[in-house]
C-alpha cells in the first residue's frame, strides 16, 4: 500500500501546524519537507510513524510497522555497545547474515572495531548520530523516515550517509527533513513545502 495523508489538521495549542492536508507518495523515491523551523516537518514525520496520533485526518500505509526512522534525538540504548544499538534493534533474527551487514554499514560509516564496541556515552554526537542511521537503514520495512541524518557529520560522512540514502530510495520510500538545500538537489528529492 502507499503512503497517503488524507485531511490531515493537526495543531499545538493554539497553534494550527497542519489543515486539511493530503499528500500521496510513490513507493520509492525521496520526499523532503521542507518549512521554516517550528512549522510541523518533525511532528508530520512522527504522524507518519505512528507515534502522534493526536491528529484529525487519516494517515494509510504508515505507522511503526511500516517506518524504520532516524529521528534528530538518537534514543540509543545506554546499556549496549554502538554495535548491539545497531544488531540487536534493527533485525528481528541474530544470525551471521544480519552480524555481516552490520559490521559492513558500521565499516562503511568509518567505525573502526574498537568504536563498534564502544557505549552510547562514550561515543561523539556524530558518532550517536551515525548509529542511529545505521539502525534505521538496516530496519527493513517500506517507508525510511530521517530528521536532519546528516546534523553533527563532516563532509566526507555527510557523502557517505547521502550515498546510502539515494541507494534506500531505489528500493523504499525516503522522507527527509534537511535544512541543507544542497542535499536535496544531490538526492534530487521531490520537494514537499508544508
Amino acid at each position: 500500500m502507499n503512503l497517503s495523508i488524507k485531511n490531515l489538521t493537526r495543531s499545538f495549542g493554539e497553534k494550527l501546524l497542519f489543515r486539511d492536508l493530503s499528500l500521496s507518495f510513490d513507493t520509492v523515491g525521496i520526499y523532503a519537507f521542507c518549512a521554516e523551523s517550528g512549522a510541523g516537518k518533525t511532528t508530520l514525520l512522527r504522524i507518519i510513524a505512528g507515534l502522534d496520533r493526536d491528529f484529525c485526518g487519516e494517515v494509510l500505509g504508515g505507522g511503526f510497522e511500516n517506518c524504520s526512522v532516524c529521528f534528530q534525538e538518537n534514543r540509543l540504548f545506554p546499556a549496549l555497545s554502538a554495535f548491539d544499538n545497531v544488531f540487536r534493534v534493527s533485525f528481528s533474527e541474530q544470525n551471521e547474515e544480519n552480524r555481516r551487514k552490520t559490521l559492513a554499514l558500521l565499516g562503511r560509516l568509518m567505525f573502526s572495531e574498537n568504536d563498534m564496541k564502544l557505549y552510547p556515552d562514550e561515543l561523539s554526537g556524530g558518532m550517536r548520530q551515525r548509529v542511529a542511521f545505521a539502525r534505521a537503514v538496516l530496519k527493513k520495512s517500506p517507508i525510511l523516515i530521517l530528521d536532519e541524518a546528516t546534523k553533527e557529520l563532516d563532509a566526507a560522512l555527510v557523502d557517505t550517509v547521502l550515498d546510502i540514502i539515494k541507494e534506500e530510495a531505489s528500493t523504499r520510500l525516503v522522507l527527509i527533513v534537511t535544512h541543507k538545500p544542497e542535499e536535496l538537489v544531490r538526492l534530487g528529492a521531490k520537494i514537499i513545502n508544508i
